[in-house]
């Protein structure tokens, strides 16, 4: 009973914190965005995930208005971004950060207008796979999906992206560069999103590779360094009384730029706790 008491506590102090910051999150978010429904979707996670309740409600916050300025989804079905609980080790608490989906990296980028299609694939052992290149044709990949028997183990992965001139650029990934990765993201460990939805994962990281050679907005940029920060260093979230989120990179404190929320994020030394669980 106490137990349930606490919980219903922490998601009433959720609600009523994010209830107040509604104005600011409608002026943040793009036309037609329904700012209640962010909140709902932000709530309902919250009381699916311990973990999340427990985190501040400022970096619930936070998170929510980095992912309505870039018009994603927190949460919820459409999965372009989560909010996922990450242990401060400083502060010896979790606290909320936005961990952007593969899907919501592939919307981004079609922003950009040049893009006509763009996506991810694993492959697995059982499966047929081929990738060459030939000075005429460039890149020749093929690739036979199982779907009849057991596909077997992922063993590589890749990400095309098809522009609207009629050229295309290709990366392809094998299992070792991306447990590499794996091994260095905050999430790589024991639980957390590389446990939960690898395969999720494996297509979001040879993507991310991808997007090194296209032709991206400034905002997607700044979206995948945002990705960089949460997944490789521990994030520090103050509360600012300024009302305003200011990004510094710890090699270029004199280019802070003013940001969203009412908190400023400081990238400090990497860390190596995982999320607690990736919200569906």
């Amino acid at each position: 009973m106490a137990n349930e008491l606490q919980q219903n506590q922490q998601l009433t102090n959720l609600k009523t914190y994010l209830s107040s910051k509604t104005e600011t999150l409608q002026r943040l978010a793009p036309k037609g965005v329904d700012i209640n429904k962010v909140v709902s979707v932000a709530l309902f996670e919250a009381a699916k995930n311990e973990k999340l309740r427990e985190c501040s409600p400022s970096s619930v916050y936070t998170s929510l208005a980095k992912a309505v300025e870039l018009n994603l989804v927190a949460g919820g079905a459409l999965h372009r971004a989560n909010l996922v609980p990450l242990w401060n080790s400083a502060k010896k608490c979790h606290e909320a950060h936005l961990w952007i989906q593969y899907t919501g990296l592939i919307d981004l980028a079609r922003r950009s207008g040049e893009i006509s299609n763009i996506f991810a694939r694993v492959v697995y052992s059982n499966e047929g796979f081929l990738h060459e290149f030939d000075l005429e044709k460039g890149d020749v990949l093929q690739h036979k999906p199982e779907y009849d028997t057991d596909a077997g183990q992922a063993r590589l992965a890749y990400a095309v992206c098809y522009f609207k001139d009629g050229s295309r650029q290709l990366e392809v990934m094998r299992k070792d560069e991306i447990e590499k990765i794996r091994n260095n993201s905050r999430g790589g460990g024991s639980s957390g999103p590389w446990r939960d939805y690898a395969g999720e994962m494996w297509k979001k990281t040879v993507l991310r590779r991808l997007l090194k050679y296209l032709p991206l907005t400034a905002e997607v940029k700044n979206v995948v360094q945002h990705d960089d920060d949460v997944q490789f260093n521990a994030v520090e979230i103050v509360e600012d009384e300024a009302n305003a989120v200011v990004v510094e990179q710890a090699e270029d404190k004199a280019g802070a730029e003013e940001g969203l929320a009412s908190s400023v994020v400081k990238r400090s030394k990497k860390t190596t706790e995982a999320p607690e669980g990736l919200p569906r």
